[in-house]
């Protein structure tokens, strides 16, 4: 039965072992994958709809107009990008804000309540009922719930149990490439 043998040098080894110190000294592409599949991981979740961890389940104007809770014309979920921010950090999320400075991921993941400013009232199109007649309604206040979709616990100040999942395939599928 033939074979042969092969015998790896020290240069050969050497090579593999700085290929390894340098991956983890610096992690880019690592944090590159990451962010991509965090910010995918958001936005697919908002796609999925409500779950266990919404102060309340779909909105009524969703429901009563045929639509889905948090989509209405889709600027925010495309807005939702991650990004390596430091040498072994990543940030995903929104930077879109409409009116005077409001985020609509923070207000989607935190909630809000809304109090009229320089008006008495809050005006805003009611749909009743399940009809497609709408009117006019007038509030001081208004409770936005929370309606988390991030990969990340809040509460917590951990990820999800899938996004932890995910990293960590990651992570180890980054060793493994680093160590051929």
């Amino acid at each position: 039965m033939p074979f042969s043998i092969e015998q790896r040098g020290f240069d050969d080894q050497g090579l593999r072992l700085q290929r390894i110190a340098t991956g983890i000294d610096r992690p880019d592409s690592l944090f590159d994958r990451l962010s991509t599949d965090l910010a995918q991981m958001w936005r697919d979740n908002i796609d999925a709809g409500p779950t266990e961890r919404w102060e309340a389940g779909p909105s009524f104007r969703a429901l009563a107009l045929d639509g889905k809770t948090l989509i209405d014309s889709g600027a925010m979920k495309a807005s939702i990008i991650g990004r390596q921010t430091g040498p072994n950090e990543i940030a995903v999320g929104s930077d879109l804000t409409v009116g005077t400075g409001w985020n609509l991921l923070a207000i989607q993941e935190f909630g809000a309540d809304v109090k009229a400013g320089s008006a008495s009232w809050l005006t805003f199109r009611y749909p009743f009922g399940l009809s497609s007649d709408s009117g006019w309604a007038r509030k001081q206040k208004v409770h936005i719930p929370r309606r988390p979709t991030a990969p990340f616990d809040w509460d917590s100040g951990e990820l999800t149990p899938t996004a932890d999942a995910l990293t960590q395939s990651r992570i180890a599928d980054y060793l493994v490439e680093l160590s051929q």
